[in-house]
């Protein structure tokens, strides 16, 4: 390959490069996924106790989905309550509130606003993502600690 060619080539190869979206969300079968596409949360996915994803409060942060429409959790060491509910349409609409908590210095993991700016729930593998109304990730939330 001539010079005037191999320049244009390598600028090619590192703006593709360059141009990766490294907040995208990972693919079918990347790691923390359980080898699972995204799909939309259903009640019966989301009903039990969450934990943050990344173990922050080792195990004193949850939230606890009940059937009701209520959740009860702690941010850590503050009780925390509040409703959710899903759309009608399987479509992983949320729509979560968060009432009064006591106020106790501690990690304080944002648990209760994560639940009421989420507008969508979604299962990545085992994984509850929260989403906010623009698709920002707000939590990644799992059955078990790491």
């Amino acid at each position: 390959m001539s010079r005037t060619m191999l320049a244009p080539a390598l600028l090619a190869v590192l703006a593709v490069l360059g141009c990766a979206d490294a907040t995208a969300a990972p693919g079918p079968g990347a790691p923390g996924t359980g080898g699972a596409a995204p799909r939309s949360a259903t009640a019966d996915d989301i009903l039990g106790r969450w934990f943050p994803a990344d173990g922050t409060a080792q195990g004193r942060a949850f939230a606890e989905f009940a059937a009701d429409g209520g959740w009860t959790g702690s941010d850590g060491c503050n009780g925390q309550r509040g409703t959710w509910t899903l759309g009608p349409d399987g479509d992983g609409t949320f729509d979560g509130t968060a009432g009064m908590s006591t106020m106790i210095g501690c990690e304080n993991v944002p648990i209760a606003r994560w639940i009421a700016d989420a507008g969508r729930a979604e299962l990545h593998g085992g994984d509850l993502v929260l989403r906010d109304a623009s698709g920002a990730q707000q939590a990644r939330l799992v059955r078990e600690l790491p």
